[in-house]
């Protein structure tokens, strides 16, 4: 089972699927990064939890693993935020996420493996 987009897309309506996520990732902004959390993600945008607010409009990139999203955000309330994608993800992108919600604990235990090799070796953040 694999992640289908619809049809076609109609602007100002949520139009793509939602895949419901909870993982962290990071904002980079023009003068900061800040952590928050992806709570769900489509191919066109995503509803992140931030812990402290952004303005609606401001530009920024979406950072998770291997992915730069520039972004726009759109609505902001209380502690979170909607993104629009300046360009949609690729299938494969929505495929792997679909990959990370599915098998969430082997997910978590491959992200903690890497800073934990790192430590053993000496190699990382000092």
């Amino acid at each position: 089972m694999g992640f289908q987009p619809p049809n076609r897309p109609v602007m100002g309506h949520r139009s793509f699927n939602r895949l419901r996520l909870g993982v962290s990732a990071a904002l980079i902004l023009t003068h900061e990064k800040r952590a928050c959390l992806i709570d769900d993600i489509s191919l066109t945008g995503a509803r992140l939890r931030i812990d402290r607010p952004l303005a609606k409009g401001q530009s920024l990139v979406l950072s998770f693993h291997e992915l730069a999203l520039f972004s726009t955000v759109m609505w902001v309330r209380g502690g979170e935020c909607g993104l629009r994608f300046d360009q949609p993800l690729e299938l494969e992108d929505m495929q792997g996420m679909l990959w990370i919600k599915e098998n969430r604990a082997l997910y978590d235990r491959i992200c903690n493996a890497g800073p934990a090799m790192d430590w053993a070796e000496g190699i990382g953040e000092s």
